[in-house]
């Protein structure tokens, strides 16, 4: 008997899009078909508690967007076995620190999904002294939170069966699947196309016949590190400029330093840009900006909504070090603050209310002044953690699939270090990112990994 699952028609954006991260692991000392065995079990857990990860897309005849499953549903899970001329062995990847633009992460991953669109698909790669472990997540499924939540839940349950100890459980409330937030609110003919753009600083209308696809140009990655107590200095010293706002946070302050490095490196390519507006754009977790109590902590879908913090001078970004960093830094957490779970009904309600004739675009372009950047930082080490005398995950690599400049902070990996520290993934134009790599004031922060 087949079970469905509605998704909400805010995850109907997500339905063409692909979230794909892998994880490596060091198996030195491990029994790899054991953890494989392992991992298998730990996949049939985590869908025992989350049965629609093991199901498939399908839009009903009111098009509907659903997850649908029987009792036969899983994981396809495939098995591949590197030969030493097949792959580069584990201690080889490990001594490029997994190299973002020398790491070819597509044959880690599961093949592009077939016509019946499964939600999730895994891929165990096993390499000499190494498992990789490759995701594919339809991005209708749910976000970051969500996915974060699946994997933890795969992982630890893999951990528990290789050490002989009970499986863990997850308990998934009404109110963690209840849609409601996040469908297209009743009309209310008090709003106008206008109302609704005025809640939505990221986005435009325009006619499909306007629009016009520009190829990004070719783009370069790395990885940055960057320590708590540099952040706290930091925030010290932009504290006495800071706009509007009673704080800021680690992830303001690595986000508007990113910001304006990125900004100085566009305006040594292109001084003629020096009034250029240049905005930041993020996705905003609402789920804990709910006064009203809509949703749940625990919301198991999309609850992310894009903002922007901007526009703003290409020149003023860069023109004085700490209140440069105040004020993008200010700039970006009032985005936040002007965020909360009623905006995602304004972008639904937009959305529904579109001609046939017209589309919604971002007023943003990353191949020219703007920057998209996310975090995943809530990973943990601990709960990607398998077992088995595995060491890892050593390393949390994502194919970004963004065109033009974005950063990532990435899943933390540091396990119980005493001083936090924060990796990003930072990607923009060659020509860009080359000036990056030697750009003294933004290295005072980061360091670079690969």
């Amino acid at each position: 008997m087949d079970t469905t699952y509605e998704l909400s028609d805010l995850d109907k954006a997500g339905f063409t899009k692909s979230v794909k991260v892998v994880l490596f692991y060091d198996l030195a000392t491990a029994d790899s078909e054991s953890v494989v065995s392992s991992f298998l079990e730990g996949v049939r857990n985590a869908t025992r508690y989350l049965p629609f990860m093991a199901g498939h897309l399908q839009f009903t005849k009111s098009g509907k967007l659903c997850i649908v499953t029987s009792t036969d549903s899983s994981v396809d899970v495939n098995i591949c076995r590197f030969t030493s001329t097949e792959c580069e062995p584990f201690s080889a990847l490990a001594k490029d620190s997994f190299s973002p633009n020398e790491l070819d992460l597509t044959r880690f991953l599961p093949e592009e999904p077939t016509a019946n669109h499964p939600v999730c698909l895994v891929q165990l790669s096993l390499i000499h002294g190494g498992l990789v472990v490759g995701f594919r997540v339809n991005h209708a499924a749910g976000d970051w939170v969500s996915l974060d939540t699946f994997f933890s839940l795969v992982c630890q349950s893999s951990k528990a069966h290789e050490e002989g100890r009970s499986m863990p459980t997850y308990t998934l409330d009404g109110v963690d699947l209840k849609r409601v937030p996040y469908n297209t609110p009743a009309p209310d003919p008090t709003l106008s196309h206008q109302d609704r753009l005025a809640q939505l600083p990221l986005f435009h209308v325009i006619q499909k016949s306007q629009f016009q696809f520009k190829p990004p140009p070719p783009t370069r990655a790395g990885i940055y590190r960057i320590a708590e107590p540099t952040i706290q200095q930091l925030k010290a010293q932009c504290t006495p400029y800071l706009d509007q706002v009673e704080y800021i946070t680690s992830y303001d302050c690595i986000s508007a330093l990113i910001w304006i490095a990125l900004t100085r490196a566009r305006l040594h390519l292109h001084p003629d840009q020096t009034n250029a507006p240049s905005r930041f754009v993020h996705p905003i977790n609402v789920r804990s900006r709910d006064p009203e109590h809509k949703t749940s902590p625990q919301y198991f879908g999309n609850a992310v909504i894009g903002t922007l913090a901007g526009p703003i001078p290409a020149h003023t970004l860069i023109a004085n070090e700490n209140r440069s960093v105040a004020a993008a830094a200010s700039r970006i957490r009032q985005s936040i603050h002007a965020v909360d779970v009623s905006t995602i009904g304004h972008l639904t309600a937009l959305q529904a209310s579109l001609a046939d004739s017209e589309m919604l675009l971002p007023n943003a372009d990353f191949a020219d002044m703007d920057l998209f950047m996310n975090t995943w930082y809530t990973g943990s080490a601990a709960n990607y953690d398998l077992g088995g005398g595995t060491a890892g995950p050593v390393a949390f690599r994502v194919q970004a699939g963004m065109p033009g400049a974005c950063a990532m902070i990435l899943p933390n990996l540091s396990g119980g270090a005493s001083t936090k520290v924060f990796e990003v993934l930072v990607q923009a134009s060659v020509l860009e990112y080359e000036l990056l790599e030697t750009d003294e004031q933004f290295l005072k922060y980061f360091e670079h990994v690969v």
